[in-house]
Order: structure tokens, then C-alpha cells, then sequence
């Protein structure tokens, strides 16, 4: 597990500033495969081995140290991308492309942190069921919502009181355990306070700059998100154009048929119009009348 040293982070060009984000990438890489390790031990600690075991404490050693690597990657990510969104390029692509760049490691990060967070808040709520358990099982004379309500409140004081439970070998091992127990509980509190205002931070930090990203509680799926969307428009645009293509395709053919139509009745009324009009060869034959029996007959 590399270190994580702090630095003091000059104005750099283009390149390097590539080089850096590329570098800070990797880092937030290594803080999630962190995450899954703590998982992993997480779930391995909440799996009935006894608080004094040795495989316990070696367990919670081993989660300590992955956490506190994951809060050095913490501070050192932060500083450089808040350095990072400080600095202006003189060149407008260059000034987009730092934008864009920042604007996806930090979308990274917080979905990570968020990550994180609700891991820890998991653990925690476990680990508090842990801890009322312990301490009903040191023989309290109180309810277990009564017993619930002191721990939230950090009043276990009264639990390790003479006055409630009589102190023998075994009962004081109980309540060593219960004090340790709280004081992990505390301890993941204010890792969970730690995440959220880091969280904060960095959302806050990416809106000032006039960006948006999506919720990240979600946050490495931010651009798997973005390729389905555009592959689903695509498709809507290839259904849209698919479906006025059938459309010209259909008025098409109604033109057509119009056409034909108007075609046929123009023929069909030139044809009518020629049966009607008197033969140019035909002889008029005018009978001979009789002046004696008509009047206007001319003789």
C-alpha cells in the first residue's frame, strides 16, 4: 500500500496538468479498491468473532490501516482538484478541456466518498445493535429501547456503574468490551462526519464553477449512464426517422394514386368530349318539299 505524501501544488501547463489528472485518477482508483477491502473486512468483523480473539484484533488493525490510506488519498485528491479548478489557462480549449477533466475526476471522487459514507453507516448501525447486545448481556435492569436511547445519546456512563451490576471477572470483561465497543461507534461517527463534508465539499466545489453532474451516489457510473442515454437517443432518432420515412413513403403513394386518378378523369373526359362532335365528312341531305302543300316551301 503506497503513501500518500501532501504537496505544494504549482501553476503547471497543459501536459502536465494531463499527466496530474491522470495520476489522481489512479488514486481514487486505489480509494475504491480500498473500499471494497474495508467490505470485506467489515463483513468478516460482524461475523461472530469474539471481541478478544486474536483474528479480531488483527481484523480491526488491518481495517484501520486501509482507512487511514483511504483518508490520505482523501486530503491529497482534494487539495490538487481544488488547486486544479483555481488555475486559469490563457487558451479557451485549453480552459474547456481542464473543465471537462475536472468536472469527471470529480464526479469520480464523490461517488466513491459517497460510497464510503454508506458503508460506514451500514457498519455503524451493526455495530450498534453489537453494543446494546453487550450491554444487555452484562444484565441491566432496563429496557432495550431505554438501552438504545442512552447509546445514541453517549450516555453509557450509567451502565458501568457499581450501583446497576455487580462486578465479577466476567462482568468486568463485558464492560471492557462495551467501552470498546462505544468507542469504535464513535470513532465511525466521525469518519461518516469526515466523509459527508468532504462530500459536500466537492459538490459544492464543482456548482461554484458553474457545472453539473449527477447524483453520486452513484458517482464511476456517471459515464456509463451517459453512453446509454446516447445510445437510447440514437435509437429514439433512428425510430423518429424510420417512422417519416414510412410517412413519405405513404404520401408518396397517396400522390400517386391522386395523380392516376386526375389522369383517368382527364382522359376519360377528352374521350367523351370527341364522341359528341359532328363528323366533318358526313353529307346533310335536305328533302324536296311540296309548294302546294307547304306554305314555306320555296319552289
Amino acid at each position: 500500500m503506497g503513501e500518500i505524501q501532501e504537496e505544494n501544488i504549482p501553476f503547471v501547463g497543459i501536459d502536465e496538468f494531463e499527466e496530474e489528472i491522470a495520476e489522481t485518477h489512479e488514486n481514487i482508483v486505489s480509494y475504491n479498491e480500498n473500499i471494497e477491502k474495508i467490505n470485506v473486512i467489515q463483513k468478516k468483523l460482524l461475523n461472530g468473532i469474539g471481541w478478544y480473539q486474536e483474528a479480531r484484533k488483527n481484523l480491526s488493525n488491518d481495517l484501520e490501516n486501509v482507512t487511514n490510506h483511504n483518508k490520505a488519498i482523501e486530503k491529497v485528491v482534494k487539495n490538487k482538484i481544488k488547486a486544479r479548478y483555481s488555475q486559469n489557462f490563457s487558451s479557451e480549449m485549453e480552459e474547456k478541456t481542464k473543465q471537462e477533466k475536472l468536472s469527471i475526476l470529480t464526479a469520480f471522487l464523490i461517488d466513491c466518498v459517497a460510497k464510503h459514507k454508506n458503508l460506514k453507516i451500514h457498519f455503524k448501525d451493526k455495530s450498534k445493535r453489537k453494543l446494546v447486545n453487550s450491554i444487555k448481556i452484562t444484565g441491566v435492569k432496563i429496557s432495550e429501547e431505554d438501552i438504545d436511547h442512552k447509546v445514541e445519546n453517549d450516555e453509557i456512563d450509567c451502565f458501568l456503574s457499581a450501583n446497576i451490576i455487580q462486578k465479577t471477572e466476567e462482568v468486568k470483561k463485558q464492560l471492557e468490551e462495551v467501552k470498546d465497543r462505544h468507542r469504535e461507534l464513535r470513532k465511525l461517527e466521525e469518519d461518516i462526519m469526515e466523509l459527508t463534508e468532504l462530500y459536500n465539499e466537492m459538490f459544492e466545489l464543482v456548482q461554484s464553477h458553474g457545472l453539473t453532474i449527477n447524483n453520486a451516489e452513484t458517482k464511476v457510473n456517471t459515464t456509463k449512464v451517459t453512453i446509454t442515454e446516447g445510445e437510447g437517443a440514437l435509437k429514439i432518432a433512428a425510430d423518429l426517422y424510420d417512422k417519416a420515412l414510412s410517412k413519405k413513403k405513404i404520401l408518396a403513394m397517396i400522390l400517386t394514386a391522386i395523380c392516376l386518378v386526375l389522369l383517368i378523369i382527364i382522359i376519360a373526359a377528352s374521350t367523351s368530349g370527341s364522341d359528341t362532335e359532328p363528323d366533318k365528312d358526313t353529307v346533310m341531305i335536305h328533302q324536296a318539299c311540296d309548294p302546294s302543300m307547304d306554305d314555306d316551301c320555296v319552289g
